[in-house]
């Protein structure tokens, strides 16, 4: 923006700068530039950061305003005109917004001086970012107002508080956080409701930036005992009921968009009309851990269930805006509404199959229900299978290794905790099998329920990993505990958590000693580490650190065994006289990996008798 004045000594020299609410990285590009070039530089103090100044060319004047009288600042600026240098005037936020600009402009144009002036990121909008809002929501407001409490700057009576706060649209209360009981005041005046949702946002975007949530009941305690009494904006607005899911005094300054959501184990039942509610409660009635969403006007005709078992809420906001949160939050959902919307509502998040929960739709009638989005990872096909037959409907799954009735590679061994090993050719493998082209699949390890009977006729099934590389099929499924390598085609590698790594150690044993010897000794037997399912050991090594400090590291659990239960395991393959002498058992690696294996299966074979370190000794066994 350019404000042109009659100017008697210079040309726009003068540039009134908005230098964002604190975090250097949203000063706009014209105002870096523009600082950089000045000659002199005035500063509101210790409201702009450090950081901005940063960009000032080396030699530039600084001058912090904080301590100058208005005359001075225009003595300054005008000095460093008939100097031939630019002014940067720095603003701390938009300087439009309680900037104290025109008193100055007045005086400049008094001078003959011109100037311009350069927007900036205003606090408000810094606020609503750490806070995750949108100001203007749809059917709630449409209107922003930043306002303020009287204080050595007078209001006019027609903008007192209560009498903006009764339209009930998004509010920044500006420079009052110091008066927050006086704010309360005027909004109950106004008519608002212990409950309603408040929040205060100090030093928006800095570093020590701090949030407080609450009602307007609590909320002046909590700004109390938070010490809030400056630099900090207080927002009133629909949206913090709406879109308010952070913790009190937590900060998210970018939103979390970009964050992989937690989801809860609970499935999000979204309607949209009165026909859908019915649809919805009945669905609801019958689907455990599910939660109902519907707009508020129906709620009358859903009729009341045990609050102890089922929870249903009526929303006023947009059904954007409840989707946009249901996805988000719950693992699973399921859309009584047109497909079109959901599809356009929710298409803005969509991340990964990964991270994406399930979502299905189903028609007011509940005569179809599609899986729309990830139907394997995220459960949605067989969601759909399942409210399908609740609601008496047909399910509509379109992927085409269900439509084939072809496992699903995806979710091989989900349940148990199976790794994925080189999943980035899970679509190559996938898209070999639906299209007919032969898959080679050899299994020495798991649980074989997953595959169909009878098995596709192009999942061919090898007896050695050998034969499969050697026969070369268009891809490869294998599910063992053993290392593989050599493969030339795509391929996916199951390793079932099937081996327990059982170890004994010498008192005080590093860590890095004990972890190189259970290393080496897997590495030795062409062991996959990530078919390990815990360590084991005698009870008397239950406390060793650095036998603890590796199964932290590796995210294995310790399981641990009496001497009696030691002494029952018969026939060890190495029994050990330091062992007998010393804790009276034959041995601890080896009856400890077959002790731990066993409570996994039927029965336990040793795959690595025990191997002994200088300190360490190391055995593995399979369960059966």
């Amino acid at each position: 923006m350019s404000v042109s004045v009659s100017a008697s000594v210079s040309a726009s020299l003068i540039h009134f700068i908005g230098a964002g609410p604190g975090d250097p990285e949203l000063l706009t590009l014209k105002a870096q530039r523009l600082i950089a070039e000045a000659g002199v530089i005035l500063y509101a103090g210790s409201l702009v950061n450090p950081e901005v100044l940063a960009h000032a060319r080396a030699g530039a004047a600084l001058y912090n305003t904080a301590g100058m009288p208005l005359e001075e600042q225009v003595t300054v600026m005008r000095a460093a005109v008939e100097r031939g240098q630019s002014v940067a005037r720095l603003h701390t936020g938009d300087p439009s917004v309680f900037g104290a600009l025109v008193e100055q402009m007045r005086e400049l144009s008094k001078a003959g001086l011109s100037y311009t002036i350069t927007p900036g990121v205003s606090s408000a909008f810094a606020a609503a970012a750490a806070l995750g809002i949108e100001f203007t929501l749809p059917n709630d407001t449409q209107t922003v107002m930043l306002t303020r409490l009287a204080g050595r700057t007078p209001v006019p009576d027609r903008e007192r508080l209560r009498e903006l706060a009764v339209h009930r649209t998004s509010m920044v209360i500006f420079l009052s956080a110091g008066m927050i009981a006086e704010v309360v005041a005027e909004l109950r005046a106004a008519g608002y409701a212990d409950d309603a949702p408040v929040a205060i946002v100090q030093r928006a975007s800095w570093p020590d930036e701090l949030i407080v949530r609450g009602a307007l009941s609590d909320i002046a305690a909590k700004a109390l005992a938070a010490e809030m009494t400056h630099q900090a904006v207080i927002i009133v607005s629909p949206a913090l009921g709406a879109c308010d899911h952070g913790d009190e005094q937590r900060s998210h300054l970018y939103g979390t968009a970009l964050q992989k959501p937690a989801h809860q184990p609970t499935t999000a039942i979204v309607t949209l009309t009165r026909n859908g509610a019915r649809t919805g409660q009945k669905l609801q009635a019958l689907l455990p851990d599910s939660v109902l969403y519907t707009p508020a006007r129906f709620m009358q005709h859903v009729s009341s269930i045990s609050p102890a078992h089922r929870l249903c809420i009526g929303y006023t906001t947009s059904v954007r805006q409840v989707l946009h949160d249901a996805f988000q939050t719950h693992e699973a959902m399921v859309c009584v509404m047109a497909s079109g919307i959901v599809v356009r509502e929710l298409a803005p998040l969509l991340g990964t199959k990964h991270t994406d929960p399930g979502v299905v739709v189903t028609d007011e009638q509940g005569r179809y229900a599609v899986s729309l989005l990830s139907g394997h990872k995220g459960g949605a096909n067989e969601l759909a299978r399942r409210v399908a037959a609740l609601l008496g409907g047909q399910a509509v799954i379109t992927t085409a290794s269900d439509t084939q009735e072809l496992p699903a590679l995806d979710l091989i061994g989900q349940s148990d905790g199976w790794y994925l090993d080189q999943g980035e050719y899970l679509t190559a493998v996938t898209g070999a099998l639906v299209n007919g082209e032969t898959v080679g699949m050899f299994q020495d390890a798991g649980d074989e329920s997953w595959l169909p009977v009878p098995p596709a006729p192009n999942l061919k099934r090898f007896t050695s990993v050998q034969a499969l590389v050697e026969a070369a099929p268009a891809a490869a499924l294998l599910i063992t505990h053993r290392q593989v390598s050599g493969l030339e085609m795509p391929a996916i590698i199951y390793h079932p958590r099937c081996l327990a790594v059982g170890v004994g150690c010498n008192r005080g044993t590093s860590d890095a000693e004990i972890r190189k010897a259970i290393e080496d000794a897997l590495d030795e037997a062409g062991l996959s580490r990530n078919a390990i399912l815990c360590a084991a050991t005698i009870t008397h090594k239950a406390a060793e650190p650095g036998l603890l400090s590796v199964c932290a590291q590796l995210g294995w659990p310790l399981r641990t065994y009496t001497r009696e239960e030691i002494l029952r395991v018969e026939h060890l393959p190495n029994p050990s006289e330091w062992a007998r002498r010393a804790l009276g058992v034959p041995g601890v690696a080896e009856p400890a990996a077959l002790l731990a294996a066993r409570e996994h299966g039927r029965d336990a074979v040793l795959l690595v008798e025990k191997r002994k370190f200088p300190n360490v000794t190391v055995a593995v066994a399979k369960t059966g």
